[in-house]
């Protein structure tokens, strides 16, 4: 039974290596217009009018 739980936690820890090499890659590809307000959390991304 040890060998799921090595397995599960491996394929956990190779999806976030994989997730972050992703976000690093997508640094910058993006700009906002002016009077533009984005706040990004790490599953979600928000974008509207500034105040």
């Amino acid at each position: 039974m040890d060998w799921v739980y090595r397995g599960f936690e491996t394929s956990l820890l190779g999806l976030a290596l994989c997730l972050g090499f992703a976000a690093c890659l997508t640094l910058g590809t993006e700009r906002m217009p002016p009077g533009t307000l984005a706040v990004t959390l790490p599953m979600l991304t928000v974008t509207a009018p500034a105040p």
